[in-house]
């Protein structure tokens, strides 16, 4: 495929070759080829086992640093021939990302970015089928001698697709020869500083970003950790921040001071107490669409003897874990719906004879699923869709026994397939009990209320909900008002 003369290589196209093979001599190839890797790096293992000197050791740590640079440009050309195909398709993963992460057992961050440089740096083929070179030709081919990294070849297409598009129609090409270069002598963070002076002397004063390139970047990541707090970061359009802006302007002014002493909050934390403020009164209005065929709720799920005296850790709808104390905080103002699990997680469902399935339905098998039901999808309750896993027109009733949820993707593409799963492997088998429900409230403060799922887990004997408390506090099960 190359012949290694130093440290540069002679890089021949692959393709040009493989596309006259028939399918068995290119399976016959391929292991070859594989089994000549196998044997290399099991060679390498023992030689590398060996003492040497200290010159010895860095040739084979640069040498094996080459080599590992080189694999990566046949992965970019794998993974784009997999896209071309559909394989993620074939086997139920909506992208080719969830496809990865599945086969390969990486994480699906990593499988995001390894698409991302495939697109970046792998083959292309035109309308009609012939070759094209990679969006960033010079990168990829520096990568296909090995002398720069998958991190390198991040920093070197990040800088050029950040640059305003009136920057990179005329010096897109330069960007990339001039950090290429560059990238021979330093490392990925130190190239990152170099990109970024790069940008500012191309665009000194930002006065060439444009409004298609503000939309362009635009961008909000919520980053989720075990406690259930999270991270934010992003990029926001001017409109989207002085909107922000203006909103926390009132709900994250300082607190008047009773006491004649200043807000002890930092200005960081009143702008997180005002967003958190500015939610929940999103939440209470009303005025959120319908999020998969039910109003926003809140998810909360807890034991019976947690609703009773407060202690331990809640479940949220998202998975995060918090304190029964802080769950419970938001049941004051909000109309709860309770839904009682059973010992073994199955809940307690009731039917209908309505061709839609209702909201207190959906809520209550998003208590039992939890999200996508198909084997391997972790898409969350909100972006599912509720499936009936026997026609209604064969049963002609709704229920949440003869009910799933699936994702978009997994209702449209691959419901009946599911269908041939044993009954226990689409959700746990169902208690026929009728759940025991406080009567709805009618007052007219229910309408300003967020919405609470309240999910009871049983621990050894039946979930006791307390009718009296739910009554007493003024919350009902109702469905959101429209």
């Amino acid at each position: 495929m190359g012949k290694v003369l130093g440290s540069t290589c002679e890089i021949v196209r692959p393709f040009v070759i493989i596309d006259s093979m028939s399918d068995d001599d290119l399976r016959e190839a391929e292991a070859i080829v594989l089994g000549r890797l196998q044997d290399a790096v099991a060679e390498l293992i023992a030689l590398s086992r060996t003492s040497r000197t200290a010159s010895q050791v860095l040739a084979l740590l640069r040498g094996i640093e080459t080599q590992r640079n080189r694999i990566t440009v046949a992965e970019h050309a794998l993974i784009a021939e997999a896209q071309a195909q559909g394989l993620a398709h074939e086997h139920a993963c909506p992208n080719t990302a969830n496809w990865l992460s599945l086969v390969l057992r990486i994480s699906p961050a990593e499988a995001v970015s390894r698409v991302r440089a495939a697109a970046d740096l792998g083959p292309r083929r035109g309308l009609t089928g012939e070759a094209l070179p990679p969006v960033f030709a010079h990168v990829a081919d520096a990568q296909a001698t090995g002398s720069i990294s998958a991190a390198h070849a991040r920093v070197i297409t990040r800088c050029v697709d950040e640059l305003p598009f009136a920057v990179q129609a005329v010096h897109d090409l330069s960007v990339q020869h001039t950090l290429v270069e560059h990238a021979q002598t330093l490392n990925p963070k130190q190239l990152a500083v170099c990109a970024r002076r790069i940008s500012d002397c191309l665009d000194p004063h930002g006065t060439l970003t444009t409004e298609r390139d503000r939309q362009r970047r635009r961008d909000l990541a919520i980053c989720p950790r075990r406690d259930g707090s999270a991270r934010i970061e992003g990029e926001l359009t001017p409109l989207c921040a002085e909107a922000l802006r203006t909103v926390l302007d009132t709900l994250a002014r300082p607190r008047s001071a009773v006491d004649d002493t200043k807000d002890p909050r930092t200005p960081g934390q009143r702008n997180h107490d005002g967003l958190h403020d500015g939610l929940l009164m999103m939440l209470r209005s009303g005025l959120l669409p319908d999020c998969g065929g039910i109003a926003a709720t809140i998810v909360l799920t807890m034991t019976p003897e947690q609703f009773q005296n407060p202690g331990g850790l809640v479940t949220t709808g998202h998975g995060a874990l918090i304190s029964a104390e802080l769950a419970l905080s938001l049941l004051g103002n909000s109309r709860i719906t309770p839904v009682a699990l059973g010992k073994s997680g199955a809940i307690i469902a009731y039917g209908s004879f309505r061709r839609f399935f209702t909201e207190g339905q959906r809520l209550a098998m998003i208590a039992r699923d939890g999200g996508c039901s198909f084997p391997g999808c972790d898409q969350p309750p909100a972006r599912c869709q509720s499936h009936h896993v026997t026609d209604h027109a064969i049963t002609r009733r709704t229920s949440v026994g003869d009910g799933t949820l699936l994702c978009g993707f997994h209702h449209r593409e691959h419901a009946q397939p599911r269908l041939a799963l044993p009954h226990d492997q689409r959700h746990p088998t169902l208690d026929p009990a009728p759940l025991d429900r406080p009567a709805p409230n009618t007052s007219a403060q229910s309408s300003t209320r967020p919405n609470v799922c309240l999910i009871t887990r049983r621990s050894g004997r039946a979930p006791s909900i307390n009718r009296e408390r739910h009554q007493s506090a003024g919350v009902a099960v109702t469905p959101q008002p429209t």
